[in-house]
């Protein structure tokens, strides 16, 4: 599984309380799973506003845990449905998968 860098400081002081953090970054990590089903369904059915639409919402929510390198993975993602190249877009989520699965798991392993 692939190592990801988590900037939490900065991540915490914007949720301003690190409980908080905590909590939104272990319910973040428990939809993880089902974000990626839904993506990578939206983009076999070739549904790329759908697809477009989870990648932002992950993207978003990457970028508020302090995974930059994972955001922009979810970006290119995003770029490519905006942009309407599905093989450009199922290619970046391939990549992207194992890194979802790995901040999962270092979410999930927050204490």
């Amino acid at each position: 599984m692939p190592d990801i860098d988590l900037d939490l400081e900065p991540a915490i002081e914007r949720m301003g309380d690190k409980e908080l953090f905590l909590e939104i970054a272990h319910s973040f990590a428990a939809t993880l799973p089902r974000i990626l089903t839904d993506l990578d369904g939206k983009l076999m059915e070739g549904s790329l506003a759908d697809a477009r639409r989870l990648a932002h919402s992950l993207k978003s929510n990457c970028a508020a845990m302090g995974a930059e390198s994972v955001r922009a993975m979810a970006y290119a993602v995003e770029k490519a449905c905006t942009d309407n190249d599905g093989a450009l877009a199922r290619e970046h989520f391939n990549t992207l998968k194992p890194y979802i699965e790995s901040l999962q798991q270092r979410l999930s392993a927050l204490a």
